[in-house]
């Protein structure tokens, strides 16, 4: 009880008293797409409209210095600067990164880093996300009994976990609230929804089936609705000046490949990114997190493929390696319902408080991929 008082107590301490107690070299804030339109590929997280988003932006403009990713890469290089500087970033590289984030952030005249998965340029393949989200827009307009009926036909139901009850502000972990399906009260429909929020790649040809069963024809949905970027804007958003950076070939989970495949889901994906855009820096996004992959694993890829850029986590405040930015979701989840409150938040978390020295040393072993 007194401990949960402390942590209400130390959420509600303002930014301007954090960023003075806990300087940062970076604060790096990743959003995935912003649309006040209905987005049926993007129901696995609560997309920001340009309202609000426009509102997050006056906010970082009143209250920090924006910094463009070379900035930060110089920063990075020669170390010791802690003023607090944003970089803003968007991961996956859906189209409205070209059709309605650039041209705000233009009028606003701040700079960002796209990150791309590489092997939906195009509209190449089918994001597993995209059709696990189509699903869910499926599944919500069934009754409970009929989706539990084709999970169990398709085999299912011994795959149906029943998810985390605690709530927490992890995209990975807290699936269900992220989404904002955490209010469903039947454990059969929270099992499934967990599921398809959950799915990994092991798994596509299981979400095939039941999309085929749901009526969900995700590749003829990729083709009409062009959801991903193209080589042609993404040459455009390097044009006007941003940064174009990498997120994997194939968005799988790095911990989970052999670590040859890891290499090349992280080269491969930069030397793309390279090609087309004429980078000599390519900036990589790890797949939903990389808190648990070998830094020292990380220098070697860097030290040898010059191009590989800094590296962007989902670990929050924290600091790490020179080389790896960590960042915070811009998406509300959990309780914070402002950018201000996600940043307080993220200051509140004891893992933002410890400042390495710089320069230093990759870290010990840890986990390879």
């Amino acid at each position: 009880m007194i401990r949960g008082a402390a942590a209400s107590l130390l959420r509600c301490a303002p930014v301007a008293l954090w960023r003075r107690l806990f300087p940062k070299s970076a604060l790096g804030v990743c959003y995935h797409l912003v649309s006040d339109a209905e987005v049926p590929h993007v129901r696995h997280y609560s997309a920001l409209g340009t309202a609000a988003f426009e509102a997050d932006l006056a906010h970082l403009r009143r209250s920090f210095r924006c910094i463009s990713y070379d900035e930060l890469a110089r920063r990075r290089d020669g170390g010791g600067v802690r003023d607090n500087a944003v970089v803003l970033t968007f991961d996956d590289g859906f189209a409205e990164c070209a059709t309605v984030v650039a041209p705000i952030l233009r009028r606003h005249g701040v700079g960002g880093v796209f990150f791309v998965i590489t092997d939906l340029i195009d509209n190449a393949a089918v994001f597993r996300e995209t059709e696990a989200s189509l699903c869910l827009e499926a599944v919500a307009r069934l009754p409970t009994e009929r989706v539990w009926a084709i999970m169990c036909e398709l085999g299912l139901e011994g795959r149906l976990q029943a998810p985390p009850d605690q709530a927490g502000s992890d995209m990975v972990r807290a699936p269900l609230e992220v989404a904002g399906l955490d209010g469903r009260r039947d454990p059969r429909l929270r099992a499934a929804l967990h599921w398809l929020l959950t799915v990994d790649a092991a798994e596509a040809g299981l979400l095939r089936q039941l999309a085929g069963r749901l009526g969900v024809d995700a590749e003829a949905y990729v083709r009409k609705a062009r959801p991903y970027l193209t080589a042609q804007q993404i040459r455009q958003l390097h044009a006007q000046g941003f940064t174009i950076g990498a997120h994997s070939r194939s968005h799988r989970r790095l911990q989970d490949l052999p670590p040859e495949e890891a290499e090349q889901e992280i080269v491969e994906s930069c030397r793309v990114i390279r090609d087309l855009t004429g980078q000599a820096s390519v900036p990589f996004a790890f797949p939903y997190f990389g808190g648990d992959i070998d830094r020292a694993w990380l220098a070697g890829l860097r030290k040898k493929h010059d191009f590989i850029g800094l590296f962007f986590d989902t670990g929050g405040l924290r600091e790490d390696e020179p080389f790896v930015v960590q960042r915070v979701f811009g998406e509300r989840i959990g309780r914070a319902r402002t950018l201000d409150g996600i940043l307080r938040q993220a200051w509140a978390s004891p893992a933002a408080w410890f400042l390495p020295a710089w320069p230093r040393p990759a870290s010990g072993p840890l986990p390879n991929p």
